[in-house]
């Protein structure tokens, strides 16, 4: 239910097996669940209808529906004609929903739901559901609406509904906190290619009137803390709208520009890339890449204070060998962001035949997008260290056959990088004689030191703008010279 169907922040229900009923709870932090129980005496079956009972006198909000959601008059729980009504997986049921809102101007707002872009499967998450909306305000001065402000009439606009923890950075604070940065320090290119916060919501978990709170107040560090955020969005483009590979190849320069400028300007890291993050925007005819969704993004000052979330950082596909592996405990650098741009291209030129065109089944790389993370992580492993795998090509779809460099050279440094890091000591057995190993050793060329920041300087900025400057032997644009030529 909170996966599929109707929006909601939690949900309650009723489970039953040939012998037994459990009463369930689960939101976007914790399942919870009764023992099983009969309804075989007296005493359970009153217990049984009393729960009904009560459950049927819920509100609707208490029941875990998004407070002013509304889709166009649907009450599934106060109609008995809509029970047999199911929700399946298509998500463009949702559209025509209104909802309604104050913002943080204190206008008060209405909105219709007229695309689904991205609902994320699962429970435990922030859950992002992203739709494309229309402002259904009739104020003639209302800077959303058709006949409002020229500026705004020309920006179509996204509503996006997501559970982030509440100790992590709001994303609008962390997009807003850039964009001063450009504007106060003179570097206006990037604006171009952040995106745009039209405004944005959070609502909390009252400690006290919520099962969120009441769950936390006895779960205590057991029990993440999230919080309700709604943000409207400037509308981007994805990359499957682009048909030119020139554009594509300028969209990653850009992303590595300004992931980059977040880094080293503003100390943000964004942690998140994917190939839904990495969107762009047309400018008089002109197209700049735009690294986009800030909701897993930290400052770098606050890292070193341990993790602002229980939540594994990043998209699996994407996500580095390190982040996947249980045994790392070096934190999230940004080299991890640095491989996961490789895969994104990767994945891009191998297993789509042209930009949103799929290839054939079977698709390389399935796997990565289907398995566990101990699983993925040692394919990934295998696939940047085993000298079997590096000696084939990779499968690249004729139409990106122009990005074979590109990938060739980061795939080299990977596997350079990581098949070059040190193991931890052999611990042996307590009584082994370890004479002749050590004898051993002192004749083998040993390794002072390991920059794991960089996989020893093989994974930097620098050496990814080295090469990604141009595609087909022509300079793509240069957005950004100030920064660190050393990182």
């Amino acid at each position: 239910m909170l996966s599929n169907g109707f929006i909601r922040n939690h949900a309650v229900g009723i489970t039953a097996d040939d012998t037994s009923l459990r009463f369930q709870y689960y939101d976007r932090s914790k399942v919870v669940e009764s023992q099983p129980f009969g309804i075989v005496n007296d005493e359970f079956k009153k217990l049984f209808m009393a729960m009904v009972c009560q459950l049927h006198k819920l509100s609707t909000e208490n029941l875990g529906f998004i407070p002013n959601l509304d889709l166009d008059g649907f009450d599934l729980l106060r109609n008995p004609e809509q029970l047999p009504y199911y929700f399946d997986k298509d998500p463009s049921k949702l559209v025509g929903a209104t909802y309604n809102f104050t913002g943080t101007d204190g206008s008060r707002r209405r909105v219709r739901i007229t695309k689904i872009l991205y609902r994320a499967e699962g429970i435990i998450g922030r859950c992002s559901i992203v739709v494309e909306v229309e402002c259904l305000c009739k104020e003639a001065d209302c800077t959303w609406h058709e006949k409002g402000k020229k500026k705004m009439r020309s920006k179509r606009k996204v509503m996006k509904i997501s559970f982030p923890s509440k100790t992590r950075p709001s994303e609008d604070g962390l997009i807003g906190e850039a964009r001063s940065k450009a504007e106060s320090s003179g570097d206006t290119w990037a604006l171009n290619h952040l995106p745009e916060v039209i405004d944005s919501i959070t609502f909390p978990y009252h400690e006290e009137n919520t099962v969120q709170g009441r769950l936390k107040k006895h779960l205590k560090e057991n029990y993440e803390e999230r919080v309700m955020r709604v943000t409207f969005l400037e509308k981007l483009h994805p990359l499957s709208e682009l048909k030119d590979p020139r554009e594509i190849a300028q969209v990653f320069y850009d992303v590595l520009q300004i992931h980059q400028w977040l880094y080293e300007c503003v100390g943000i890291l964004h942690r998140d890339l994917s190939s839904g993050n990495i969107m762009f925007r047309r400018i008089d005819g002109k197209v700049y890449g735009v690294l986009n969704d800030f909701d897993l993004s930290s400052r770098v000052r606050d890292m070193d204070n341990g993790p602002t979330s229980n939540q594994r950082t990043g998209t699996r596909p994407f996500m580095s060998v390190d982040l996947l592996d249980p045994d790392w405990e070096g934190g999230h650098l940004y080299r991890h962001d640095l491989e996961s741009l490789f895969y994104i291209m990767l994945c891009l030129a191998c297993r789509y035949e042209a930009p949103g065109v799929p290839a054939p089944e079977p698709r390389p790389y399935s796997q990565w997008f289907s398995g566990s993370d101990e699983e993925i992580c040692n394919i990934k492993h295998k696939f940047l260290t085993s000298p079997f795998v590096l000696s084939q090509d990779l499968p690249i779809q004729p139409y990106f056959a122009d990005f074979q460099p590109w990938l060739v050279f980061i795939l080299d440094l990977l596997s350079d990088g990581y098949g070059a890091r040190p193991r931890r000591p052999v611990k042996p057995k307590v009584g082994t004689d370890m004479s002749a190993y050590h004898a051993l050793k002192k004749d083998l060329a040993r390794r002072t030191s390991f920059d794991w920041q960089t996989l020893d300087g093989n994974v930097t900025y620098r050496v990814l703008r080295s090469f990604m400057h141009s595609f087909r032997e022509v300079p793509l644009d240069i957005r950004w010279t100030g920064f660190n030529p050393d990182n």
